[in-house]
């Protein structure tokens, strides 16, 4: 009876998170560029797309997935590591760049480039804590 809930519940949260994604995809919208800011706009919004689906696989794992550790590692002892607080950052500064980026008036193009750069490295950690299993220790 318990695997039947968790299983509804797993379901739901995959359906909440497609959901998510589409919602974003549409308020984002892309492959709407703006006319001088064409490159650094769509690089901006694929790689926070990127970033926002590594995202949510690693959400899912931490709540889902199987935690199997090796003998080797052991769970970090506080709950204040290097990798927690990583995760922290992730869930707050890429999402203050993406809402912000309309706020800008000066210096757009750095300020896209500098968060697609931040994307790019929290979906490139993101990704690696997914697969090595890294995610099993937080």
């Amino acid at each position: 009876m318990g695997t039947f809930f968790q299983g509804v519940f797993q379901t739901f949260f995959l359906i909440g998170y497609v959901i998510l994604f589409i919602v974003t995809i549409l308020i984002l919208r892309p492959f709407r560029y703006h006319k001088r800011r064409i490159k650094s706009t769509i690089a901006l919004k694929i790689s926070y797309l990127l970033y926002l689906f590594s995202f949510l696989v690693f959400t899912y794992l931490l709540l889902f997935g199987e935690k199997i550790i090796s003998e080797e590692e052991q769970p970090y002892d506080t709950l204040f590591n290097i990798h927690f607080i990583f995760f922290l950052t992730s869930t707050i500064i890429p999402n203050v760049g993406i809402m912000i980026r309309r706020k800008i008036r000066k210096k757009r193009v750095e300020h896209n480039i500098l968060f697609t750069l931040i994307n790019v490295l929290y979906f490139i950690y993101l990704m690696y804590l997914s697969f090595s299993h890294k995610w099993a220790l937080m």
